[in-house]
């Protein structure tokens, strides 16, 4: 990992409440692609980051690796996407 791309997850670190070295397994594991990273990360939307929250989030409280946490994360998304597929059908099911 290049220096100004340790730079970018250092910031996002302290932006997001994250540590780095989680951010660091993400990007091993394919979690966070540091090249969709927008330019300035904290100027960002809270949505943007929406997802990379969850899935610290669910490693940390079910003490998963983040292998296993972007896989549940992923399919949450599915589930909610579902959802709201469902949702949009109204009662007739149509």
């Amino acid at each position: 990992m290049t220096r100004a791309r340790r730079k970018d997850l250092v910031v996002l670190s302290r932006h997001l409440e994250i540590q780095v070295e989680f951010l660091e397994q993400c990007v091993r594991h394919g979690a966070l692609d540091l090249d969709e990273l927008p330019p300035d990360p904290v100027s960002a939307s809270p949505a943007h980051w929406a997802r990379l929250r969850r899935l610290a989030r669910l490693c940390r409280d079910l003490e998963l690796d983040v292998f296993a946490g972007a896989i549940i994360v992923d399919l949450l998304e599915q589930r909610d996407a579902l959802r709201r597929e469902l949702d949009g059908r109204g009662p007739s099911g149509r």
